[in-house]
Order: C-alpha cells, then structure tokens, then sequence
C-alpha cells in the first residue's frame, strides 16, 4: 500500500512539475520556427528544460508548503456543486 502512495505522489508531483514545462516546450517551439542557426536548434530542449526546472521547484514548494493532493484538490474543487449540496 506504501508504494501505491508514493506511485501517486510521484505522478500528483510531475503533473505540476508539466505545466511549465509545457509553457516551455511552446516558447521553444516558437523561438525554433523562427530563427534560424544554431539557435533554433538548441531553442525547445532549452525552454523545455528551462520549464522542466522552474516546474520542480514550484511542485517542491507546493510539496512542503502546502501538499500536492490538497493543491490538487483545490484544483478540481467545484463550490458551486458543494454549495448546493449543503444547501
């Protein structure tokens, strides 16, 4: 059961640590299909690890401060179908 919970803080962790990285993989891409040279060779494996790290960090300051399950159950929280549930 142990490994099942970390199987799951494994995959709450990398799913924030994507979200940059995905913002960096498009920065990239744009940067890449618009120079030219060497630069737009080495332009998404950049931004992409550029997002990969600054994705990491933030999981990890979620991680510590907050909680990965709870800054994702804040996420998908719905108030307005809790709020008629209570009513």
């Amino acid at each position: 059961m142990k490994v099942f919970g970390i199987l799951i803080q494994v995959m709450l962790w990398l799913a924030v640590a994507f979200s940059p990285t995905l913002i960096g993989v498009f920065i990239g891409f744009f940067v890449h299909v618009n120079s030219s040279g060497s630069i737009g060779e080495f332009a998404l494996p950049s931004f992409a690890l550029l997002g990969f790290l600054a994705g990491g960090l933030w999981a990890e300051r979620i991680r510590k401060h907050v909680g990965l399950s709870e800054f994702m159950g804040h996420l998908v929280k719905q108030p307005e179908i809790d709020s008629e549930k209570t009513s």
